[in-house]
């Protein structure tokens, strides 16, 4: 085989195989943008999924799944893209606002540390080594309102992101509603 033939072969192999590809990058961040089933999919991978689907009331993962995304809303939120180094921030509490749900807030602490340690922009470090802010998270559920479609409550998560010296810096706010008469939140 001649080496202009080999070199045809190699890259028609090579556009064939980018064609091939159903992931579309976002070139703010050069992260690859999933879609709503890969992100269950990803973020439930030592859960079951058939729980996750079939509870009666919110759990664990209902929480995981809505603190993932925002988690990566404040990743991507200008403040963090903007400074060369990555920032330092500190994971004080995991407050649940709703007792009655089979809800374990150090479970949710755990995902949301690891979620923020992931990214590009965020550094999350402890307590006791300098940081340059604190996260708050918040889960609880709040009343829907102006909609027959879906149960009265939905799941409500807050980050909050205070300044060292306890000033609010930034919040994110995520809602997670469920059809009535279903299992799955959306």
């Amino acid at each position: 085989m001649k080496f202009g033939a080999l070199c045809r072969l190699s890259l028609f192999c090579v556009v064939s195989f980018a064609a091939a590809c159903t992931h579309r990058i976002d070139a703010r961040r050069l992260d690859i943008i999933e879609s709503p089933e890969e992100v269950i999919e990803r973020e439930t991978d030592y859960m079951t999924y058939l729980r996750l689907k079939k509870a009666p009331g919110p759990l664990d993962q209902d929480y995981i799944i809505l603190s993932g995304r925002l988690a990566r809303e404040m990743a991507r939120d200008d403040m963090f893209s903007a400074p060369p180094e990555r920032v330092k921030v500190a994971l004080r509490d995991v407050l649940n606002y709703h007792p009655t749900a089979d809800v374990h807030p150090a479970v949710i602490h755990e995902y949301v540390e690891h979620a923020l340690m992931n990214t590009r922009a965020l550094w999350m470090v402890d307590g006791s080594t300098p940081y340059d802010y604190v996260l708050d998270v918040e889960l609880s559920e709040v009343p829907v309102r102006d909609d027959d479609n879906v149960e009265s409550k939905a799941l409500a998560v807050m980050f909050v992101l205070f300044q060292p010296n306890g000033d609010i810096k930034k919040e994110w706010f995520g809602v997670l509603k469920r059809e009535k008469g279903s299992r799955s939140w959306y």
